[in-house]
């Protein structure tokens, strides 16, 4: 039955819509009005995005390393872009990409209830006094003409100022709307009298936020109902109150699709405005005679009825400021106990892969969260393909039989005595199982994220989009030409002839430095001048050994030590050695800091080495 219902309900709200704007005509004033509000929010926050594309993280870091600065962040960014919702949601972002630490989250989040009441302010003063049409009708040209633009600094000035536009005509409808509903719909009608009362508005207010997603609409609806005589002064705090509260859904919504540190932030959001509700909500008669004494002190009539919403909004705002502020240390201390850091479910480089230890691998650092911005966005897929390099080497050392825990840090000497050394049938694990259970599902995770980043990106955003990319490839044809290796290496690595037995220890170790030398070169990040010795160094061995290697084999050829059949195996085998480690070292270029050679030299080169047969 649920499933012959489903479909129907949007032609019913449909139709249901239809027949109330023919009823009244006011209620689709009042509606688009509503519709255009959120379209300008929408576009602001666009246009927001596009302002801090390619640059976010080093302007966070500048912004967000002192509590105070934190906060001023919180209220400015919600002053702009006129919704606290949505600062909430980029804020959860930023932490669990890692940009910003929790102290800092919390900073910008507390703040951002406090700029929500910038948005009270102006439509108190100016939105229902003046007629905002005159002045969004210019906006409105302005932002369609810069917003075809292809530079993003213009486009996001388009998206701005027609967000601006689209705000101030949908405040204007809004009160051409309420302004029909007099003796047709009163808000302060409900039967309900007390703390009854109080609690009924507060959850009406809460309700249309939820519905709504956004506070500032919900406050603009319970200000154009006060100014419109639609709802008494002492309901609408409730209003605000509830309004502000509801703005923990879309937290929790955020949360979901986030990490831990994530969770954090959003559970400190909702602390806040609960607390901060609770305590407005059992000293409302004290508030409200704080905000009639600090109205008469700034000159406010006491008929201004928006205007003192708008100063009880403040207030209630700076009291949850006041109480929450000198918590944040115990906030800390309990939020790190209730929702720790979870266990890392990359398996760490020193430890050995396993099929029946470990569950089906996925990806450890996507998250829905951080899709709201292409820098975080950019975050999160650069740590998952570090996090793909590590499980690529891991995986390239199990395919020639050595285990990943004893390859950190260990010295060439003590490679080539590891190589020596027989691997007990039961450690042998297989590489294209290993592929499957730990490497496949995270690249499938990283091609599923890189198709839904669909934000407006930068060029520069675009070029590391493509180079995470490409890294993420080359590290699954390493892993692949690392299981070709393994069919014959499973054949011959025990082999009582020593000329073949030999051979493939040789190919073993090889792959076995190439995982040392690179697991070392992304520790070196900054260190340039180390990267390029690195860097050198690998493609020097890898030349010689290629030449010697070739060499030895057609030496023992002649010696018939080996016969045509075998000295062909072990150099096609060579051949699968060499495009694991040139696969891996590609991946690696890419990956570190500052490219030392260009990315697209790297990858224009050819993979295939030059063998030659006797």
């Amino acid at each position: 039955m649920r499933n012959i219902f489903k479909p129907l309900w949007v032609p019913v709200l449909l139709l249901a819509l239809i027949f109330l704007f023919v009823w009244k005509s006011d209620l689709a004033t009042l509606a688009a009005g509503i519709a255009l509000f959120m379209l300008g929010m929408f576009h602001l926050q666009d246009g927001f995005r596009a302002f801090t594309g390619g640059a976010l993280e080093r302007w966070l870091k500048r912004s967000t390393n002192r509590m105070w600065k934190s906060l001023l962040f919180g209220v400015v960014s919600t002053a702009v872009v006129q919704s606290s919702s949505l600062v909430t949601l980029l804020t959860i972002a930023f932490l669990s990409a890692g940009m910003i630490n929790l102290i800092a989250g919390i900073g910008i989040v507390f703040g951002a209830n406090l700029g929500t009441t910038t948005g009270a302010w102006l439509i108190a003063l100016v939105g229902l006094k003046v007629d905002l049409s005159v002045a969004a009708m210019p906006l409105l040209v302005f932002g369609v003409l810069l917003g075809r633009r292809v530079e993003s600094f213009w486009k996001g000035l388009g998206q701005l100022l027609l967000g601006m536009g689209l705000l101030f005509l949908g405040i204007d409808l809004m009160k051409a709307g309420f302004s029909g509903f007099e003796g047709v719909l009163t808000l302060d009608s409900l039967p309900a009298a007390g703390w009854a009362s109080v609690l009924i508005y507060a959850f009406i207010g809460l309700l249309a936020t939820v519905l709504m997603q956004s506070s500032h609409a919900a406050l603009m609806l319970t200000l154009a109902a006060l100014a419109s005589g639609q709802l008494l002064y002492g309901n609408a705090l409730a209003m605000a109150v509830g309004a502000n509260l509801g703005t923990t859904v879309t937290a929790i919504m955020g949360a979901m699709g986030s990490n831990n540190a994530g969770r954090r932030l959003a559970a400190a959001h909702i602390l806040f405005n609960l607390v901060t509700a609770l305590v407005a909500l059992v000293i409302l008669p004290s508030l409200v005679r704080s905000v009639d004494w600090a109205a008469a002190l700034l000159g406010i009539a006491a008929d201004a009825l928006t205007l003192k919403l708008a100063l009880f909004h403040t207030l209630f705002n700076l009291l949850g400021l006041a109480i929450m502020l000198p918590c944040i240390p115990l906030m800390l201390k309990y939020l790190m106990r209730w929702l720790p850091d979870m266990p890392s479910a990359r398996a760490p480089e020193a430890e050995p892969l396993s099929l029946s230890e470990q569950p089906r691998m996925r990806a450890l650092f996507l998250n829905e969260t951080a899709l709201l911005h292409a820098d975080t966005a950019l975050k999160v897929l650069d740590q998952e393909v570090r996090n793909l390099a590590v499980l690529a080497r891991q995986v390239v050392a199990a395919a020639v039989y050595l285990s990943p825990g004893d390859l950190p840090d260990i010295s060439h000497q003590a490679l080539h005595r590891l190589v020596l050394r027989k691997v007990p049938l039961e450690q042998r694990e297989d590489a294209e199982a290993l592929y499957e259970r730990h490497v496949k599902g995270v690249y499938a995770d990283i091609i599923d994220f890189c198709s839904r980043l669909d934000r407006s990106l930068t060029p520069e955003q675009q070029q590391r989009l493509l180079d995470d990319n490409a890294a993420a490839r080359e590290l699954i044809e390493a892993v692949k030409a690392a299981n070709h290796l393994q069919l014959n290496l499973r054949k011959h690595v025990d082999s009582p002839q020593p000329a073949i037995h030999e051979a493939y220890d040789l190919l073993r170790e090889q792959c076995g430095l190439a995982v040392v030398e690179l697991s070392r070169l992304l520790d070196m990040r900054g260190d340039r001048e180390a990267q390029t010795e690195l860097f050198e160094r690998y493609e020097e061995e890898e030349r010689l050994f290629a030449d010697h290697y070739q060499q030895q084999v057609q030496g023992r050829l002649r010696n018939r030590e080996l016969d045509g059949w075998q000295a062909t195996s072990l150099l096609n085998d060579l051949h699968y050695v060499l495009r694991t480690r040139r696969h891996l070292y590609r991946a690696h270029i890419i990956l570190a800091e500052e490219p030392l050679i260009p990315i697209e030299a790297v990858l224009n080169e050819r993979i295939e080495p030059s063998l030659t047969l006797p």
